[in-house]
């Protein structure tokens, strides 16, 4: 192999390589909020009902 042709192939092999951690940097992030988003919507302590009755 010529010495030009390890060039661009070292070269796609980086950008290839960067590619895919930015891919797998955004997944990371959107499975990041969907668990935020998931926290946010699931009630912190049990939610109680109190009724009060009125007597005359």
């Amino acid at each position: 192999m010529s010495r030009k042709a390890k060039s661009e192939l070292t070269f796609i092999l980086k950008l290839s390589l960067l590619f895919l951690i930015l891919l797998a940097s955004k997944v990371n992030r959107s499975s990041d909020i969907l668990s935020a988003t998931k926290q946010a919507f699931t009630p912190k302590d049990s939610i109680s009902v109190i009724t009060a009755s009125i007597r005359d």
